[in-house]
């Protein structure tokens, strides 16, 4: 039997983007709005395929956002000066700032990109009260029953796809653990 790795649900960035001031997260959102859609549309656009990183050519942008507006007229160009001015107030996703890189998916030329990293911790957050909050846990208890639902619905006759038994077990664990943080909520 073979467990197939390569299940890693896309989580959209845009409602999670952070800054250190509204203008700027505004900006950095409308980027990262396009980056999500460009992923759901399953355009190629990430430079880096190191998990965790994403590597956009600035001068791609627009060009981007021209592709996805012959489905979608809610986009509209972005001055990517001002974006650029923007992108030292971001938080998270964090700027690790702007490379040249040789490009995998450009047949490896080399490309001026705008780097961040996405899986970083977020420092400052008091983890304690995410842990108390009911509202909040009860809705990741049903988005992670949700997601594992249409994962197993769609692996019905599909021998590639596979779950490891401790991945169903710790994943319970978890489910259970979160409802019983809501039902000591409710009890109060």
């Amino acid at each position: 039997m073979q467990i197939n790795e390569n299940i890693i649900p896309y989580v959209p960035i845009a409602p999670r983007v952070q800054a250190t001031n509204e203008k700027s997260r505004l900006l950095c959102e409308q980027l990262f709005l396009l980056i999500d859609s460009v992923t759901s549309s399953q355009i190629l656009f990430n430079h880096q395929t190191d998990k965790g990183f994403l590597s956009i050519s600035p001068d791609q942008i627009n060009d981007l956002i021209e592709e996805l507006s012959k489905t979608d007229r809610s986009f509209k160009k972005i001055d990517i000066k001002l974006l650029n001015s923007s992108l030292k107030d971001l938080i998270y996703p964090m700027f690790i700032g702007e490379n040249t890189i040789n490009s995998p998916i450009w047949n490896n030329t080399e490309v001026r990109v705008w780097q961040f990293r996405l899986n970083q911790i977020a420092n400052g957050v008091d983890m304690e009260l995410l842990t108390n909050d009911a509202e909040l846990n009860l809705d990741m208890a049903l988005s992670t029953l949700r997601i594992w639902r249409n994962s197993l619905e769609a692996s019905v006759g599909e021998k590639q796809v596979i779950y490891n038994n401790n991945d169903l077990i710790y994943k319970l664990m978890d489910l259970e653990q979160r409802l019983q943080i809501v039902q000591q909520k409710l009890e109060e």
